[in-house]
């Protein structure tokens, strides 16, 4: 039986009207008509039936139409791509229900306000809303809007916690929350117009100190972020963004050339905290505690300081004396860290914890995941580049293949470049646009002549008296199945034969947990432990970006605090940042030239930024916070 004139609207590359049969899957609609969501992403929702329809997750887009036979009259079907802010949707719903079909009750008035109030950060619980959905409606209108809030809270409630507990709107969609895009796509919300303003100023001291307030690895980020804020500056909407993390790099470089800085803190409260990790989250939580007044100790099981930043971001791309920088500067509130000590071997975990009144643990995920048969030649990615980074390893084969399509996957590639191999690929499961990595990243490896083939896996391993000479690859036609869970699919005719004599996996990596002893769980996603003293931030409980880790780390932190009895962490005394007139001859400003790559050796990607190109970088900004009635800035988190 056919559809008669489907209306197919929403975040997709080809919305149109067609006659389209019952049996047709969601999917190939999607895929087939409208030509699939917009910029390659990956749908979040679709919705039959109009503004009040049924609702369709996009791990059921592999059903057929004819199973919503009952909202198929209204004949239309809406699809919501990645950026989709569940809290601004529920607030469309209930204006259009109030407003345009003029259905004003007093239960559809409490469901706008409840979603107002978190929209506009003013509410500091979820109760109300569950309160709300919980009401009997009496009507055609409330009932199905009831349907849809509990539908999208049981199903969004992440981003319903990330608006009440943190202010935050993910997409930038919910403009109350936040002062400007750049800041809100922070993670760790840093003043991004303001340090950018004081730099234009030549205030470069107090940039510094502004990026630090709630991110104390700034010249780190100011080399390797992966540089959120920028995906979301207003002024790229006009041209070329502005250079942030550049920016962010130079005022670092500078001050940390300075003798003078030099940050407080409140005085020792009484209260001590063991860490367990010296890696972003580890660092960025003994800054965030040792202000606020806390004693603290980290246990770090390597020889050196910085986690993955120091053992897995090669050299050329991040300097171990960039990271000793700000170590320093962290262990100048009195922060002790204590090296080559390892949890469970060198000292207990039930030690620790009695001798500590919180514990955090930052311990991040150590272990590399590798396929295939025991042998020398076939490593994990992680090991490699730690083996290069810290114990200055020099050999590597001469046809390597990397195995997966991450940053690390990249890194990887290139080190081994550097080390002489003279053939380099890359195999990404993904293909180009879907691939994990960077776009810079990946435009940084096909300069340096390294293949990457997409869309492929192995198949088989080429071995001969156990010495690995080559690699079988297949293609691989889908990665996710149609409820949206990993699960590869192949074609395993078609299949290609590769040259390897060394292979590195870059697939992923898990936690080591051993170091615990089975005395805490450690929940996904999640700060809170089983044990109530014992905290969890960065990649141990989600894997991510360092900003993301050091953002957590800031909540774990504030955490601690509350549990502890505190007032709020200390993020320094205010600083004033000037409200100059914007320059209209800024608008004829190009973007300055960032970074450039010196060779392929391991020297570190060099800076060309001089005062007056920075400047001119600066006032670039459009300075979006202006507009926002949001504070500048909190003394206390």
């Amino acid at each position: 039986m056919m559809i008669k004139n489907l209306l197919i609207v929403g975040d997709v590359n080809n919305p149109c009207k067609n006659d389209v049969k019952e049996g047709t899957t969601i999917k190939e609609l999607l895929e087939g008509y409208a030509g699939g969501i917009k910029n390659n992403k990956q749908i979040k929702l679709a919705q039959i039936g109009g503004a009040l329809g049924v609702l369709i997750d996009g791990n059921e887009i592999g059903n057929e139409l004819g199973q919503y036979q009952d909202f198929l009259d209204k004949k239309m079907i809406m699809f919501f791509g990645e950026i989709f802010c569940p809290v601004d949707y529920l607030r469309f719903i209930t204006r259009y229900a109030i407003r345009e079909l003029r259905v004003d009750t007093p239960l559809l008035r409490q469901l706008n306000n409840t979603i107002e109030m978190i929209a506009q950060g003013k509410s500091d619980t979820l109760e109300a809303l569950y309160s709300s959905t919980d009401t009997g409606s009496t009507g055609e209108v409330e009932g199905d809007i009831l349907k849809i809030f509990k539908y999208i809270v049981d199903n969004f409630e992440d981003d319903f916690i990330q608006h009440v507990r943190y202010k935050k709107c993910k997409h930038g969609i919910c403009r109350g929350l936040f002062i400007s895009q750049c800041v809100n796509a922070c993670p760790a919300d840093v003043h991004v117009p303001g340090y950018i303003e004081l730099m234009k100023k030549g205030d470069m001291e107090n940039a510094y100190h502004l990026m630090r307030k709630n991110n104390p690895l700034s010249f780190v980020c100011g080399k390797i972020c992966a540089r959120p804020c920028e995906e979301r500056c207003r002024r790229g909407e006009i041209e070329s963004t502005v250079g942030v993390r550049a920016l962010k790099h130079y005022a670092s470089d500078v001050v940390s050339k300075m003798d003078s800085f030099e940050e407080d803190k409140m005085p020792y409260n009484g209260k001590t905290v063991a860490i367990i990790g010296a890696g972003p989250a580890g660092l960025s939580s003994a800054y965030f505690l040792a202000r606020s007044g806390y004693a603290i100790t980290i246990y770090e099981a390597n020889e050196v300081v910085g986690g993955m930043l120091a053992t897995g971001i090669p050299e050329f791309r991040l300097e171990q004396s960039v990271i000793d920088h700000e170590v320093e500067l962290i262990k100048n509130l009195g922060v002790k860290i204590l090296t080559k000590t390892k949890v469970g071997v060198d000292i207990s975990f039930d030690e620790i914890e009695k001798n500590n009144d919180a514990l955090l643990i930052a311990t991040g995920l150590q272990r590399g995941v590798k396929l295939g048969p025991d042998s020398e030649q076939i490593e994990t990615a992680i090991d490699f580049l730690k083996a290069v980074k810290v114990n200055k390893r020099e050999g590597v084969g001469q046809s390597v293949v990397v195995i997966g399509g991450g940053d690390v996957a990249i890194d990887t590639a290139r080190t081994a470049v550097r080390l002489g191999a003279k053939k380099v690929t890359i195999v990404s499961l993904e293909s180009k646009n879907e691939m994990p990595a960077s776009v810079e990243e990946i435009e940084e490896a096909l300069e340096e002549d390294i293949r990457i083939i997409n869309n492929a896996s192995i198949h088989e391993y080429m071995l001969v008296d156990n010495q690995l000479t080559g690699i079988v690859l297949k293609e691989c036609l889908s990665i996710v199945d149609t409820e949206g869970r990993f699960n590869p699919t192949y074609d395993e005719s078609h299949l290609r034969t590769l040259n390897a004599d060394h292979i590195l996996y870059a697939i992923g990596q898990k936690a080591d947990n051993r170091c615990f002893e089975n005395k805490v769980d450690i929940r996904h996603k999640s700060i809170l432990t089983s044990n109530e003293k014992v905290f969890a931030a960065g990649d141990v409980i989600e894997a991510g970006i360092a900003i993301k880790a050091i953002a957590e780390a800031r909540d774990a932190s504030a955490l601690i605090d509350e549990y502890l009895g505190g007032d709020g962490l200390y993020l320094g005394e205010e600083i004033a940042i000037p409200e100059s007139p914007l320059n209209c001859q800024s608008w004829d400003i190009e973007q300055s030239v960032e970074e450039k790559n010196n060779g392929l050796g391991f020297n570190a990607i060099k800076m060309v930024f001089d005062e007056e190109t920075a400047q001119k970088e600066a006032s670039r900004c459009m300075r979006c916070d202006r507009n926002s009635t949001k504070p500048l800035f909190l003394r206390r988190f």
